[in-house]
């Protein structure tokens, strides 16, 4: 039975690489580099902006409870304190 299992992912290994040699991967072009740069470009541009999401999600409860803050002294502290532990970036700020 372990005889029978190792020649069946020998012949599957082979039929793998066998397939590949003849199915050729990637079409010919002049200048490979810059397609695929492009391709990949492509997607990445496909996917959202999970760190900005995430980023936006956390510190809107704090920017919102900002807002609410009407003593001066009371909401340049929450700022500093916001700043202090690295919520709020500099570019934030000007947002």
């Amino acid at each position: 039975m372990a005889i029978s299992f190792i020649c069946g992912a020998i012949v599957c290994t082979l039929l793998l690489f066998g397939a590949k040699t003849v199915i050729p991967t990637l079409a010919e072009t002049d200048n490979l580099t810059a397609e695929s740069e492009n391709v990949t470009q492509s997607f990445i541009d496909l996917l959202p902006d999970i760190e900005r999401i995430y980023r936006e999600s956390l510190i809107a409860p704090f920017e919102k409870a900002e807002s609410k803050i009407y003593d001066e002294d009371i909401a340049e502290f929450y700022r500093e304190l916001l700043d202090s532990t690295g919520l709020r970036t500099p570019d934030e700020e000007a947002n």
